[in-house]
């Protein structure tokens, strides 16, 4: 059944909690009729009757209810001007809360349902049209120890110029910023130095490669185009992603990097690339893999993954920075065998 927390009587707006007798509401969207419901161990609401075709009150579970009544008093209790269910006739959208500081607004929209990325990208261009700014907090169902990397990319905002994730604890009624995301390819907060985390990505590579079971499609297309017999551990070092960087690609970063490597091998040497014209080269080797963004520009965060293994190639001698661009310096071969390698480590290599 669809349920609101705001409901009109007499032409005013009515908090739920607030209100008295059972009839004579109607829903602020639609303008039918709602009913009061109220318990000991229920959120005071408005419910639709059955057979509504009302849009609003959709997905309305007690955590969300819940969420936005305390939202609303967390805002409050901050001295700060903010409106419950706000209805927006002009793109059909009711934002869970509204706040308004001098001409600038923010829709706060606490999800606890889910939700796709085209759906949020709708709401939000609904929200810019309209001239207003949105953050977007996500309940219990999202708050898990290892939320999927397309998720953690739809709802990704900025804290500080930084990425994030906001979540709203019910239970504690607080709000968590989380911004300890970032993670290199196939590990999760690691405290390693680099040699251990090239290793064990190492690991992982002949996993993969010659693992039991079905092979993922960029393995495949990555093996096959290298000598025979060569394994994917024995790339070279500038391939590994030993700094964490935030979910932005659908696959782990240090088979982006390779591919990336083998296709520089196939350019003529001391090729020349405007900035530009790298961003867009080096962006479109596997642009099928960018994860979407729903609260920030894709592009940027793109960038920034472009940016570090740029200034990785640049440290490596591959590139060289010209004015206004890049030169392909040199060629990098892939190691004769994984233990040549792995010597190498051993010696202080990847310090």
């Amino acid at each position: 059944m669809k349920k609101v927390l705001v409901a009109m009587k007499a032409g005013h707006l009515i908090l739920a909690e607030r209100a008295c007798g059972r009839d004579g509401y109607s829903c602020p969207g639609c303008h039918e009729p709602v009913i009061l419901r109220r318990g000991r161990h229920k959120i005071a609401h408005f419910a639709h009757r059955p057979g509504s075709h009302c849009q609003l009150g959709e997905g309305e579970t007690p955590e969300h209810l819940l969420g936005k009544r305390q939202l609303l008093q967390w805002y409050q209790q901050q001295g700060r001007r903010v409106e419950l269910e706000v209805y927006l006739p002009q793109i059909n959208q009711r934002p869970d809360l509204l706040l308004t500081d001098g001409n600038r607004r923010v829709a706060i929209e606490f999800q606890c349902s889910p939700l796709s990325l085209q759906r949020l990208l709708e709401r939000n261009a609904g929200y810019r049209r309209c001239g207003i700014h949105y953050h977007w907090l996500l309940g219990a169902p999202y708050q898990k120890r290892h939320l999927q990397a397309a998720k953690v990319a739809q709802f990704t905002q900025e804290v500080g110029g930084a990425p994030a994730l906001f979540f709203w604890d019910t239970r504690a009624g607080r709000l968590l910023v989380k911004r300890d995301l970032a993670c290199c390819s196939f590990i999760r907060h690691s405290i390693l130095g680099p040699r251990a985390i090239a290793r064990y990505q190492m690991q992982r590579l002949n996993a993969l490669q010659y693992g039991r079971g079905q092979h993922p499609t960029a393995i495949l297309q990555l093996v096959a185009d290298l000598p025979k017999h060569c394994p994917l551990a024995a790339c070279p070092l500038v391939c590994h992603d030993i700094v964490p960087s935030w979910p932005t690609l659908d696959e782990p970063v240090i088979l982006w990097r390779i591919q990336v490597v083998k296709v520089l091998m196939n350019q003529p040497l001391f090729h020349y690339w405007s900035d530009e014209d790298w961003q867009a080269w080096v962006g479109g080797i596997t642009g099928a893999h960018w994860l979407g963004y729903g609260c920030l520009d894709a592009s940027g965060m793109h960038c920034r993954l472009i940016a570090a293994f740029t200034a990785d190639l640049l440290s490596w001698r591959v590139l060289l920075a010209c004015p206004g661009g890049y030169l392909l310096f040199k060629y990098l071969q892939w190691f004769a065998n994984v233990q040549e390698k792995l010597n190498l480590l051993n010696r202080g290599g990847l310090s």
